[in-house]
């Protein structure tokens, strides 16, 4: 029996409800101003938000969002200009990789330093002659170098289409791992028989007076660091609503903030919002540059957790920002997202794979809805294990740059902290007495 056509079309609609209904169910928001996102095995964080000032902030991520929907299309032009914010202890060494491939797979002109250094004039913006200039003034493509974030400079050192992205991870979780790369500990004479130094120090963060400074610029490995990075002035730590409204503009001016803790779906987001392919956002490694420590799995005291948080107040707000605005995008994106999650996962179990095992001469990966088929060589294996000076080298001699120069005295402060944090006492001893 024939069926009438609307009902079969009746039909189609209730089922395309549930199964979108089914997709979506795990998605909720309280009416309150404390809002819980929760996107099922996504996230589950509280959020502080107004919604009436986020609603422009939303409107201004649409207009990129909505090129990662049309991807598969001849509309989708991969974004070659982008300024990658190298956040220090945050993923960072990991991530950078795969933007220093596109890089120079792409011929891209790389802002890099004089002595081709892994940082440029940081915490200062790149000083004239301490960076490789353009011919003509001509703008840069690409910076994936250590550099701190500012907005004036950098709009004028790259073209207007340029996408801004960085990385942050749980506030935390990198408050550890500094306290212990940096040897805070040491350099501010912490000493405990009963108790670690990470425990000691959070008993009154604020007595160890940690702030650091070089250069004229104050900043603090222990507190805000990767807001820091992200150009904040550590003058501003107490001021909640400067903060407020200085993280507003981040969120306006980033294309996207990768989320270590959600890594593979931050990256994923990125190859839609950049255009980019499977192949560019491959990585070799599931984590760089990682080391162990005693109190690396700590987990703080309620107390502890408390007392961090109002420590390091405007990096929490940071982050919460970021993470939500992650999880916004996403939600704007097509149903199949976490499958092309689970592809990428898939792909790279089996690339990493191949590299490790040393047998064959290339590897097909099989095409899918988010990716053509590729057959990756084995020298493929060696662009996935080139660290960070090799890369830049090669972006070096490709783009014919001129000899570098000596690095003369190059910044570093794990290895001079204890030096830089003797300039901030002296400088606030002046203050004082001036």
């Amino acid at each position: 029996m024939r069926k009438d056509p609307f009902v079969a079309f009746l039909g189609l609609l209730a089922f395309g409800g549930v199964a979108i209904l089914a997709y979506f169910s795990d998605v909720a928001f309280t009416d309150n101003s404390s809002r819980t996102l929760t996107l099922g095995r996504r996230l589950d964080v509280p959020v502080n938000v107004d919604p009436i000032k986020r609603e422009d902030q939303i409107e201004d991520n649409h207009s990129a969002l909505a090129d990662s929907q049309k991807q598969s299309s001849k509309d989708c032009i991969p974004k070659k200009h982008f300024v990658w914010i190298k956040v220090h202890k945050a993923g960072s060494q990991t991530t950078t990789p795969l933007f220093e491939r596109f890089a120079f797979n792409n011929h891209l002109k790389v802002l890099l330093g004089v002595h081709n250094g892994p940082s440029i004039s940081w915490p200062l913006p790149p000083k004239e002659g301490k960076y490789v200039q353009m011919k003509e003034g001509e703008p840069f493509d690409a910076l994936y170098s250590h550099s701190r974030y500012n907005k004036t400079w950098m709009e004028a050192h790259f073209p207007d289409d340029t996408a801004y992205l960085a990385i942050v991870k749980e506030p935390f979780t990198h408050f550890k791992s500094c306290f212990h790369y940096y040897g805070v500990s040491r350099k501010v004479g912490i000493k405990s028989k009963d108790k670690s130094p990470l425990r000691k120090f959070l008993e009154d963060p604020w007595r160890y007076k940690t702030e650091a400074m070089s250069q004229g610029i104050r900043w603090d490995k222990t507190r805000n660091a990767q807001l820091f990075d992200l150009g904040f002035p550590m003058e501003k730590s107490d001021d909640k609503e400067w903060t407020e409204k200085y993280i507003d503009q981040l969120d306006r001016d980033f294309l996207l903030v990768i989320i270590l803790e959600y890594h593979d779906e931050s990256l994923i987001l990125l190859k839609r919002l950049m255009c980019w392919t499977l192949y560019d956002i491959l990585l070799g490694s599931a984590s760089r540059n990682s080391r162990d420590y005693g109190y690396k799995y700590y987990k703080p005291t309620p107390e502890e957790e408390e007392t961090y948080r109002k420590y390091a107040a405007a990096e929490y707000a940071m982050y919460q920002r970021f993470n939500q605005s992650l999880w916004e995008k996403i939600s704007q994106q097509s149903p199949d997202f976490f499958q092309e999650v689970d592809n990428y996962r898939k792909v790279t179990t089996q690339v990493r794979e191949f590299c490790q095992g040393g047998k064959g001469k290339g590897l097909v990966v099989a095409g899918t809805p988010w990716n053509k088929e590729y057959r990756l060589p084995r020298g493929f294996c060696t662009d996935l294990k080139t660290n960070d000076p090799r890369w830049r080298s090669k972006s070096w001699r490709q783009l014919g740059y001129p000899p570098r120069r000596p690095p003369g005295d190059l910044f570093n402060a794990r290895v001079y902290l204890g030096k830089f944090l003797q300039a901030a006492r002296n400088d606030s001893a002046e203050r004082e007495h001036s």
